[in-house]
């Protein structure tokens, strides 16, 4: 079994878990320029052009960049005046969760699908009925696989909820022939180094309500109109004008990178699929992913190896992965206590995935040699699992 090796003898290459896909320096240096000879910062024409621009493709009414998806989804928390309970997934970034608490509401922790790892339908209606105080729910696109989303509105348009999607995964996405970031009372995006679309760091917030639209441009700011006297207490929550310059020549390479990482998810399937013990996250017909990562669950009974020891095997050849999400939110140390345990019997879904998902490498610009690389040493961890679990277990026994 060959490790993935540089040229500098008895020196091993980690292979990275993901690289950010970058447009041409000479095409984001033009912006910059325009940015010294006006002056403005933050805020300014370049981070407008950004909004319109994604007004246009994503066919919103109104898109607002902020500084980041984090504090976007606290900002559309806040400006949509809630009190209570929001129900969210537990199978997600923790990010997720902390931007309910950052807004003293309570999570209520909802159960994934066994197939799309999405918020379970059927689970979220049975919290809305039982659990008093909802006033939100935050379906999650994980990994940029679109949620269930006509069921979803429908179930919370019976109860009278808000409806606002953690998308952080999902610019390009589509459900159906709809692109994601139309859906609900909002949809928060990430534009992080890891996303599809980077601005170093960065989001964006579409919403088709326009009175929700301006409340959230207003917070961006501190909940400042213009006039000094905050009619609300906002964020510091800005786009700079460097931030939005990156983010317009990335955004124009979004159905290129979408494209090619749906090539790189088909070829790990290809190349994965014969493996006992190895399953896929479903995408349902119609829709499409992003695949901002490419997570197999693996099934030690079926593969000869759980999750830790492949894991512990791929890094050992020089391959970096990840293990989302372990432990899920309502497992961690800042949510056990209060919330997990009282949620824990009704995940049994999301513990289990939690134990069996690792990411694989992916970005945008991956080669199809280095898919193929990945794929080969889980293939042979498999052929050579007893001498890999041996090796595994006296390691970490130690």
């Amino acid at each position: 079994m060959h490790a993935i090796h540089n040229r500098k003898i008895g020196e091993t290459k980690v292979l990275p878990f993901n690289k950010p896909t970058l447009p041409p320096w000479e095409l984001s240096c033009k912006a910059i320029h325009t940015i010294y000879e006006t002056g403005h910062i933050t805020n300014g024409p370049v981070v407008r052009q950004f909004e319109m621009d994604v007004e246009d493709i994503l066919q919103v009414g109104h898109a607002v960049a902020i500084g980041c998806c984090t504090s976007g989804l606290i900002l559309a928390l806040r400006c949509l005046g809630l009190r209570g309970k929001v129900a969210l997934p537990s199978y997600t970034f923790f990010a997720s969760a902390h931007s309910v608490m950052w807004n003293r509401l309570e999570p209520v922790f909802v159960d994934v699908e066994e197939d799309t790892w999405n918020i379970s339908v059927d689970r979220l209606e049975e919290a809305l009925e039982e659990e008093e105080g909802v006033v939100a729910v935050m379906p999650v696109h994980v990994f940029g696989n679109p949620c269930d989303v006509e069921a979803i509105e429908e179930i919370s348009r019976k109860a009278g909820v808000a409806v606002i999607y953690d998308a952080a995964h999902a610019m390009g996405s589509k459900s159906g022939e709809k692109w994601v970031g139309a859906f609900g009372d909002a949809e928060v995006f990430s534009l992080s180094p890891t996303k599809l679309v980077v601005a170093g760091e960065g989001g964006v917030i579409t919403t088709n309500d326009e009175k929700l639209a301006e409340m959230l441009r207003i917070g961006r700011d501190y909940g400042n109109a213009g006039d000094y006297d905050p009619a609300f207490v906002g964020l510091n929550a800005r786009m700079s004008e460097f931030h939005a310059a990156l983010a317009v020549e990335s955004f124009r390479l979004l159905e290129l990178n979408v494209r090619r990482r749906n090539a790189i998810a088909e070829r790990y399937r290809a190349r994965l699929a014969g493996l006992p013990g190895i399953t896929f996250q479903a995408v349902r017909e119609g829709n499409r992913s992003t695949y901002k990562d490419f997570t197999i669950l693996v099934d030690e009974e079926g593969f000869g190896l759980n999750r830790d020891a492949l894991a512990w095997h791929l890094a050992r050849e020089g391959v970096d992965t990840r293990k989302y999400y372990h432990p899920p939110v309502h497992r961690t140390k800042a949510y056990w206590e209060r919330w997990g345990k009282i949620y824990d019997d009704r995940l049994p879904v999301t513990n289990r995935l939690s134990g069996q998902a690792l990411s694989l490498p992916i970005w945008s610009h991956m080669e199809i040699e280095v898919v193929d690389r990945v794929a080969e040493s889980v293939c042979l961890a498999f052929e050579k699992c007893e001498e890999i679990k041996g090796d595994y277990l006296r390691e970490n026994s130690r």
